[in-house]
């Protein structure tokens, strides 16, 4: 009961703390200059938010679009891993594309995307392109640092699926899952990032550039704290399922 009462407090107070610090710098400047509005007014203007229907569908959009763009940012940077681990060809061929995706800003593809691509999309295709790179790295290390032992004597005394079940998937699954895990954030941040660029129909980005533009200032701070919360509680959430599931190959 004690350790749950101190990991309790570890979390409460420092939230306590940035709240207080928030509300005096709100005091000081806030109401004057309209650059930091008080916990109050956005704590009012997010519940303002999350009773309206038109808030839950753009955050349904928006987590839509994470889920979409990061599933098969995933799945394409597995493939990748696959090809350039075993084919010299395609590592030689595939290494700069990688590199290109890995260095350029995210803004420069949301707006060289929408020249071409429906607006909601965009966001999906830079999602997607974010995670790509870093889960491709990862698992090719993973595959390429396997045991040459284990998967030699694999040979002798398992058949393919066996081999690939007890002796590759435990030695690849886990940094995977590790990789995947951290890419679901950048995955967030690239979805806003493009979803204010490219202004979808609905999606928390459109909603943030819109009271930006009308100097909202309670409702841009509460759509800011709303991607904060959602944001963590899917990572938390997606990292107990991978935890789990990597426990398996451990």
């Amino acid at each position: 009961m004690r350790a749950i009462l101190l990991k309790i407090l570890k979390i409460c107070v420092p939230i306590a703390v940035y709240i207080l610090i928030w509300q005096l710098l709100s005091m000081l400047v806030g109401s004057r200059l309209l650059l930091l509005p008080s916990p109050i007014d956005t704590l009012q203007a997010m519940k303002e938010i999350v009773i309206s229907e038109s808030g839950w569908q753009s955050i349904g959009m928006t987590v839509l679009r994470i889920l979409c763009g990061y599933f098969l940012g995933c799945a394409v940077g597995a493939a990748f891993a696959v090809l350039t681990s075993h084919f010299h060809f395609f590592e030689w061929l595939l290494k700069p594309f990688r590199s290109l995706i890995k260095t350029t800003p995210i803004t420069s593809f949301a707006l060289i995307l929408l020249v071409s691509i429906v607006s909601g999309v965009v966001p999906v295709i830079v999602a997607m392109i974010v995670v790509v790179p870093m889960i491709w790295q990862t698992t090719e290390e993973a595959i390429k640092n396997r045991s040459v032992q284990l998967s030699e004597m694999a040979k002798i005394y398992l058949r393919p699926w066996q081999k690939l079940r007890y002796v590759s998937l435990p030695q690849i699954l886990p940094p995977f899952f590790a990789s995947a895990s951290t890419a679901l954030g950048f995955a967030w941040k690239a979805v806003i990032t493009a979803e204010i660029l490219a202004l979808p129909k609905l999606g928390i980005g459109r909603q943030m550039q819109f009271h930006k533009i009308h100097i909202e200032i309670p409702e841009l701070f509460a759509w800011t704290l709303l991607v904060i919360v959602l944001s963590v509680a899917l990572e938390y959430t997606f990292r107990f399922i991978l935890k789990k599931a990597g426990q398996r190959y451990d």
